[in-house]
């Protein structure tokens, strides 16, 4: 099995193992769903202020003989810079105080989410970071779509332009992961790298999990 197809496989059993996250079933099945949804979006206000910046580190690692890689990356970043806003303008829409999100307690998982994502552009292989985004983009695409549904209908009917967030990543996400595809799978890499960036996929998905399951604890 050649690289591109390895790693499309695994993104897929890392969004099965999501599905299976409390979290997931919780919404889909209408059980809470403003209360989770509210939580996850503050949790995102947090952790994309915190990673979008991130990017950059690894392009100015992976060497100068990759120079359209690293002008992608850094395009990139520019383009995730700012969409912090849109779950706290959600957030807003749905009645949380705008104070208590920017002064707010960061959670135990967006700590582990952004500790990760750092050490993975600054200090690990620099090209394991197409493991975050692949992993990222590729869930966003695939669960977005499904879990909308679920929330719009738990929303009252003033909340229910308190999606952007979502809407955003699940539409946005698809044209980004095909530019990542296009660039990623024309690159010249060593079997090294296709291991990494492997490996990350699979730790960002469990990394994931974490925070979506101590963020369904600490509701309770």
């Amino acid at each position: 099995m050649n690289f591109e197809s390895q790693l499309k496989e695994r993104l897929d059993q890392a969004i099965s193992k999501i599905r299976e996250t409390s979290f997931y079933q919780s919404i889909i099945q209408g059980d809470r769903v403003k209360e989770i949804y509210t939580a996850y979006l503050y949790h995102a206000y947090h952790y994309v202020i915190n990673t979008a910046s991130f990017t950059p580190l690894a392009a100015r690692r992976i060497g100068a003989e990759h120079i359209r890689v690293r002008k992608w990356i850094l395009a990139h970043s520019g383009e995730e810079m700012g969409h912090e806003l849109m779950a706290l303008r959600d957030l807003e829409i749905l009645g949380v105080d705008r104070e208590h999100v920017l002064k707010g307690e960061i959670p135990i998982g967006v700590t582990a989410w952004t500790s990760f994502f750092h050490y993975k552009v600054a200090q690990d292989n620099p090209w394991s970071m197409f493991g975050v985004l692949y992993f990222l983009e590729g869930m966003a695409q695939a669960l977005a779509p499904e879990l909308l549904s679920s929330i719009t209908q738990a929303l009252a009917q003033s909340e229910k332009k308190a999606t952007a967030f979502f809407k955003e990543h699940g539409e946005l996400d698809q044209e980004h992961l095909q530019e990542q595809e296009k660039i990623l799978f024309s690159a010249k890499l060593q079997p090294a790298h296709h291991r990494s960036i492997i490996g990350t996929l699979e730790q960002a998905a469990e990394i994931k999990i974490f925070m979506l399951d101590t963020l369904m604890r600490d509701l309770k």
